[in-house]
């Protein structure tokens, strides 16, 4: 761990190449919860990006995608997902350059 400091840690770890939460984990020795709050926080901070992943039409049809519009009619290409989204969703996370 980076000197009792969990951001600058987590940071590290995605600078010399982590992606997923667990990833982060093995290189920091951090706990999940640390490393989720830390994420988060570095989000709202501009340091690190988080983008949603498209993975292709739910098996429930438009009323379950997380694109729909309120009245599930087909609308792909929707520029953000639906207040309406149930279920999980897949993020991929980045260092923001610039």
């Amino acid at each position: 761990m980076s000197g009792g400091r969990p951001l600058n840690a987590v940071l590290d770890a995605f600078e010399r190449g982590a992606s997923t939460i667990d990833e982060i984990a093995v290189r920091t020795a951090l706990p999940r919860d640390v490393i989720v709050a830390s994420v988060g926080h570095l989000r709202r901070m501009g340091r690190i990006e988080a983008t949603e992943m498209v993975a292709g039409c739910p098996s429930g049809g438009c009323g379950a995608c997380a694109v729909a519009h309120g009245d599930a009619a087909p609308e792909c290409g929707a520029s953000e997902p639906s207040a309406r989204r149930r279920g999980p969703v897949l993020v991929q996370l980045s260092l923001r350059r610039g």
